[in-house]
């Protein structure tokens, strides 16, 4: 429990960090206006449809946005190591008591714990702006549609933060961290749909491929043959325990002193 304590002030103090920067309000305040201005859009396009036509069908269209929250998480995990070196703090972080394996993790830890946060605010959000636009409703079937988007969704920002985490820690660069992961994901998505066009069937393997597991609630959207949600999911594990090796050692072995 004590070494569980100290773990956890570290990992508080890596979330002040994240918090007490001007940017993190800006992204924060930037993702509830891009909610209430789609609240403000689509309340005029309700009348004439079903679009967002209650706090439920709004919460639903909202979580095809998703994306953001994503880059949002992107944008701190590609900098939450590689700023230590920008900024000339990493010698007063390493002389710490704590072990380069307890800094590093904490950072991770706290790069998730903000990707819940801009995740469960983005959701509030929803709910409110539809609450206020658009009114209660009827709960139905599209609540669990929702949950079941948003579940689905974390998986990735997972992935993808520790995809960032890694090139954060690697490079040292937080130029490199943000820009190169956000590159790597669409670039992904954009070579899997070639190699599923051509039937180059390696490209199953790929990260891109593997990462939203809701295709398997359709099967007609499975890229490659031989895919299932086993398959999926074991790769999944693959990349992030390689993602995880590569941060470590990158961060531990490495003589990271400027």
């Amino acid at each position: 429990m004590k070494r569980l304590g100290k773990f956890g002030r570290l990992v508080k103090n890596e979330l002040m960090k994240v918090f007490v920067r001007p940017r993190t309000a800006v992204l924060l305040g930037v993702l509830i206006s891009i909610v209430f201005g789609t609240a403000c859009f689509l309340r005029y396009v309700a009348a004439a449809s079903q679009v967002g036509s209650d706090i439920w069908g709004f919460a639903f269209q909202c979580s095809h946005m998703l994306l953001l929250p994503l880059i949002l998480s992107l944008i701190v995990a590609g900098d939450i190591v590689s700023c230590e070196f920008g900024w000339g703090t990493i010698k007063l972080l390493l002389i710490r008591p704590a072990s380069r394996t307890k800094i590093l993790y904490a950072k991770y830890a706290a790069a998730l714990l903000f990707s819940v946060v801009s995740l469960a605010l983005f959701f509030v959000m929803s709910l409110l702006f539809g609450l206020v636009f658009f009114g209660w409703g009827s709960p139905d079937k599209i609540v669990g549609q929702t949950l079941a988007e948003y579940g689905y969704y974390f998986i990735q920002i997972v992935m993808m933060v520790t995809l960032a985490f890694a090139i954060s820690t690697v490079s040292r660069s937080s130029s490199l961290g943000i820009g190169l992961s956000m590159f790597l994901m669409f670039i992904g998505m954009f070579l899997v749909e070639i190699l599923k066009t051509f039937g180059v069937q390696w490209g199953k393997y790929l990260l891109a491929a593997n990462l939203d597991l809701g295709q398997y609630e359709a099967a007609q959207l499975i890229p490659f043959a031989g895919m299932s949600l086993g398959f999926s999911t074991a790769v999944l594990v693959v990349h992030f325990l390689f993602f995880h090796v590569v941060a470590w050692i990158a961060f531990t072995k490495r003589d990271v002193a400027v």
